[in-house]
């Protein structure tokens, strides 16, 4: 593992990661609960993904644990990585963390009960979450002195973010006051920006940097690195402004161009990890391969869809697998990776330098790898669903227990952590 290219001494304090971290695989047990409360009338919530409990449930994964998960990363990155620290990083992490959780949650309870309430306030809380992390954000990024492609594309993944939270709050408002929008346009460009920019952009972003760094790989190839981004989200936009003209072969074209180049991201990143210098079974590397086998299955089913005479399922089933498959595989993977980093290093950086625990110390490797086995057996489940609706019981137990297991790799990380500088300072004279 190489760190020498890492600014290690701006990184902000290990609290500013780590409290979005512990909070976020709660909401991975929400969803699970959310899920179950949408089992009614024995409609397949799958076939119902717009109703209030799937609607609370799809945005418990994707605000509740993978924004939390992405947003406490981004402020560890920014600073270590590209060199320029958040301002006011702790300030920023409450103010960004707090309404972000109260915001899911009345985002949650409005979907559920029908409260147009709680739907205001949902939306003005994960505004001002947004707003302020955005901002520091940008600041952080205008500062930077560094240019590498990890910028350019956690750059491009923040404006993606802002496009994505402002359609949201625009869609929750009308809702709330029963405005008349063209919802179905404006969620298409939500989902497209949140998950297709905002998502997909910074995991490449952060890719470039981990995959390398801590799976012992060749880097990414310089051209590929630079442009692959730009040409993303240029794919991405052609797509929703074609669509919003009624270009719908423009828009069709600009959206396998899009798929076409995940396809080659996710090709290349395999192809690095099937040359890395050492071949070791490792549990969130395996996290990581999944994740792009996920992409180019989601990828094909894309495209797939494109073709009027291919079921309309397809669709649906290609952004799960996006969601379920790419995303939270490789966010999995980071975590396991990251957090054992991140003790080690804060340990070493605060002048401890004997008693320290070994990285795959911190958290255990049998408890990664039952969570890898369980994590494939919940996708695998989720698959079943489509054909079989009593396989929701699968997948609802299965975000449980993942929901339980990360949160406990997390704590135990954390508690590794203070024991740690507890026993140091206890020793110390």
């Amino acid at each position: 593992m190489n760190i020498a290219m890492l600014s290690t001494d701006q990184a902000p304090p290990i609290s500013v990661p780590l409290r979005f971290f512990a909070v976020a695989p709660l909401f991975l047990l929400l969803a699970a609960w959310l899920i179950a409360q949408s089992m009614t009338d024995g409609i397949n919530p799958l076939d119902n993904m717009h109703s209030p409990a799937m609607l609370a449930a799809t945005h418990c994964i994707t605000l509740g644990f993978m924004a939390l998960v992405m947003m406490g990363a981004i402020q560890q990155i920014l600073p270590v990585v590209v060199g320029s620290p958040m301002p006011a990083s702790r300030l920023v992490a409450w103010f960004t963390l707090l309404p972000l959780v109260t915001g899911t949650l009345s985002l949650c309870g409005g979907f559920m009960l029908s409260q147009p309430g709680l739907l205001h306030l949902a939306w003005g809380l994960l505004s001002l979450a947004f707003v302020i992390f955005i901002s520091a954000s940008l600041t952080s990024l205008a500062l930077a002195a560094a240019k590498n492609a990890t910028k350019n594309a956690i750059l491009m993944a923040v404006l993606a973010l802002a496009g994505t939270i402002t359609l949201g709050a625009w869609m929750a408002h009308g809702y709330a006051d029963g405005v008349p929008l063209d919802y179905r346009q404006l969620a298409t460009a939500h989902i497209s920006l949140g998950l297709g920019g905002w998502v997909m952009l910074l995991i490449i972003g952060v890719s470039y940097q981990v995959v390398p760094m801590f799976q012992l790989t060749p880097n990414y190839p310089a051209r590929l690195a630079n442009t692959l981004p730009p040409a993303l989200l240029a794919a991405l936009l052609s797509s929703l402004v074609a669509r919003q003209f009624q270009l719908m072969t423009i828009s069709e074209l600009a959206e396998g161009a899009f798929w076409l180049l995940a396809i080659g991201f996710a090709a290349i990143t395999l192809r690095l990890q099937s040359h890395r210098k050492r071949r070791v079974a490792d549990a969130t590397l395996s996290f990581f391969r999944l994740g792009m086998v996920s992409l180019l299955c989601a990828a094909m089913l894309s495209m797939l869809a494109m073709i009027p005479t291919i079921h309309a399922y397809f669709r649906s089933l290609s952004i799960i697998l996006f969601i379920c498959g790419f995303a939270i595989s490789v966010i999995h993977g980071m975590l396991y990776k990251i957090v054992p980093f991140l003790v080690w290093f804060h340990l070493f950086r605060g002048g401890i330098t004997q008693n320290v625990p070994n990285m795959k110390e911190i958290i255990p490797e049998v408890w990664i790898w039952r969570h890898y086995w369980l994590h494939i057996a919940t996708l695998l489940a989720i698959v079943l669903t489509t054909m079989l609706m009593e396989a929701i019981w699968l997948v609802i137990i299965g975000l449980i227990l993942q929901g339980l297991l990360l949160s406990f790799a997390m704590y135990t990380g954390i508690a590794v952590y203070s024991r740690t500088l507890a026993r140091i300072e206890k020793v110390e004279p």
